[in-house]
């Protein structure tokens, strides 16, 4: 008789994803499409909530991914901006796909304040981190925000496993850089050589089945709920 797989209902994961500037209008900008709707599909299929920041090119492929599931229902958590309030993507009022939005910041306040409110409680609920792409330049606040939300991820989260996905390059791929230097960012349990694929691969759903798999065995518990803290 088979082990049952662990129950992750409890262990949300982030995903960050967004388009470089350096891709964006050529075919590797729908190599970006590809991944987000291949690790949601994967991430949701496995019973992992998701956590994302809202944004116009990524909602509208999540909540497409989302639905593909059917009657299970997903479990995802958007958070939004209030001064982009008006301009969400329709998909945004779907209430059965997205029913744990929050609204944060203040529209009179700095932005980079207002991505703090955003960003901190966002990171600070997941267990987990998947980031791809990213801009480098162009960027909202101070810094660019897949590096942001990585370094709120971490400060939150000191050993929380972390998944960067380098194929589609932008900020994401110059935190592989930093991490082959012989610093290790992503203190996941993947293998060398399965690190390797999640940095490189052009399968998208070979990322997705890693990642998933190493969710499972690190932070999953078999047939009963994950409250552990990372």
């Amino acid at each position: 008789m088979s082990n049952p797989l662990p129950n992750l209902s409890h262990t949300p994961v982030l995903l960050s994803a967004s388009i470089p500037d350096e891709i964006a209008g050529t075919p590797d900008a729908q190599r970006i499409y590809d991944y987000v709707t291949a690790l949601v599909r994967s991430l949701l299929g496995a019973g992992i909530p998701l956590i994302f920041g809202g944004h116009p090119t990524i909602t509208p492929l999540v909540h497409r991914a989302a639905r593909i599931l059917g009657d299970r229902k997903p479990s995802i958590s958007l958070y939004q901006l209030e001064r982009f309030r008006g301009q969400e993507p329709p998909e945004t009022a779907d209430t059965a796909t997205f029913d744990d939005t929050h609204w944060l910041g203040d529209p009179n306040l700095d932005i980079e304040v207002d991505l703090f409110q955003l960003r901190d409680p966002m990171t600070a609920q997941a267990q987990a981190a998947v980031f791809i792409g990213g801009k480098t330049t162009g960027f909202s606040g101070g810094k660019p925000g897949i590096r942001d939300e990585y370094e709120r991820f971490r400060a939150h989260h000191p050993d929380g496993p972390a998944y960067l996905i380098g194929r589609l390059g932008g900020e994401t791929a110059k935190l592989i850089a930093e991490a082959t230097a012989g610093i290790d960012l992503e203190h996941n349990g993947l293998t060398p050589e399965a690190r390797r694929e999640v940095h490189a691969s052009d399968d998208e759903t070979i990322v997705a089945a890693l990642i998933v798999h190493d969710l499972r065995q690190r932070l999953g518990a078999p047939g009963q709920p994950n409250n552990n803290r990372c």
